[in-house]
C-alpha cells in the first residue's frame, strides 16, 4: 500500500480547502487514514515530494510513522523543509536524482512589540532544537552539527544524504541504453498500455469473425 506526501504539509483543519483549490496537499490525517486501513501483514511505503509546510503537521506526521516496522520511506523527488523530517521517521530510500533541504523554522504574521519579538526568536530557537533531534536521531551527527547545518539551509543530494545518514539506500534507477540523443519516448508504461490494448483489440477482432462466421452458417 502507498500514500503521497505531496505538496504543501498542512493541518488538517486546512485540509478541505486544499481540496476544494485541487491543490496537493498532505495532512496528519491522511497518514493516520493510510495507517488505519493498511491490510495486515503489509507495508505503507510513504512517496516524499514536497518542499514542506507546517512545522507542527509535520511533527505529528512523523510521529505517526517514527519506529514502526512496516512503513518505508521513499523521496521521489524533493523533501524539504518539514516533509525532510517526515523522511527521517523510518527506513528511508531516495532517487539519485532526489534532494533533501533543511534549514531553520520560519514564523509568518507575527506582530507585537520588542518584547513578542524577542519571544518569537526564542520560540524559534526552541522549534530549531525540536525539529533537529530528528535529525540526529537519524544520522547520528551531534546537535551542534545539525542546527548548523539548519541555520544556513543546507540542500543535500542523494548521495550525500546516503554518506551523512539521512537515508538508507539509494535507489537504482533502471537504465536503458539507446543509439539517440533524445532517447526514445516508448516508456515500460506505454508499453503495457498499448499491449493491454493490443489484446483487447484482438479478443474484438476474434468476436467479430466469429459472428460472421456463424452469420454465413444461417445464410444471413
Amino acid at each position: 500500500m502507498e500514500i503521497d506526501v505531496r505538496g504543501d504539509i498542512i493541518g488538517n483543519d486546512d485540509k478541505w480547502i486544499y481540496d476544494w483549490l485541487e491543490w496537493d496537499s498532505t495532512c496528519p490525517d491522511d497518514v493516520k487514514s493510510a495507517l488505519q486501513t493498511m491490510p495486515a501483514g503489509e507495508k505503507l511505503i510513504v512517496n516524499i515530494n514536497s518542499g514542506g509546510g507546517s512545522v507542527m503537521a509535520g511533527q505529528e506526521i512523523y510521529s505517526l510513522l517514527h519506529g514502526r516496522k512496516d512503513v518505508e520511506i521513499h523521496i521521489q523527488s524533493l523533501a524539504g523543509s518539514a516533509a525532510s523530517v517526515i523522511a527521517m521517521a523510518n527506513t528511508c530510500k531516495m532517487s539519485p536524482v532526489a534532494t533533501i533541504m533543511i534549514h531553520n523554522v520560519s514564523m509568518s504574521g507575527a506582530s507585537g512589540d520588542y518584547h513578542d519579538m524577542q519571544k518569537n526568536a526564542e520560540i524559534l530557537k526552541t522549534m530549531n532544537s525540536a525539529l533537529a533531534e530528528a535529525y540526529v536521531a537519524k544520522t547520528g551527527k551531534t546537535k551542534d552539527e545539525i542546527l548548523k547545518m539548519m541555520d544556513k539551509e543546507t540542500w543535500i543530494t542523494a548521495g550525500q544524504a546516503l554518506e551523512m545518514g539521512f537515508i538508507d539506500e539509494v535507489e537504482e534507477l533502471q537504465t536503458q541504453i539507446t543509439n539517440s540523443i533524445c532517447g526514445i519516448r516508448l516508456t515500460e508504461e506505454i508499453r503495457q498500455q498499448v499491449t493491454k490494448e493490443k489484446e483487447l483489440q484482438n479478443k474484438k477482432e476474434q468476436l467479430k469473425k466469429e459472428l460472421l462466421n456463424d452469420l454465413d452458417k444461417y445464410g444471413v
